[in-house]
């Protein structure tokens, strides 16, 4: 099931998190071939956000101010 489009970005972080955690506590081993794939995927798509890297940071920022103005 894919995430809700309202918390996709959240629900992905934590993902993220976990599987960062993951890989720093080296539980890598006996992963199934699809698991190695998976990392291959993740490492496709963090490289392609990261070219919009500076648009994003730039909506962050304007939405970070626009609270503040409230």
């Amino acid at each position: 099931m894919g995430n809700m489009s309202y918390c996709r970005f959240n629900n992905t972080a934590n993902a993220l998190e976990d599987c960062l955690d993951a890989i720093e506590n080296n539980e890598l081993d006996d992963m199934a071939d699809f698991e190695y794939e998976g990392i291959e995927n993740i490492i496709n798509c963090c490289e392609a956000i990261l070219e919009y890297r500076e648009r994003l940071e730039e909506l962050y920022d304007e939405n970070r101010k626009a609270k503040q103005n409230r």
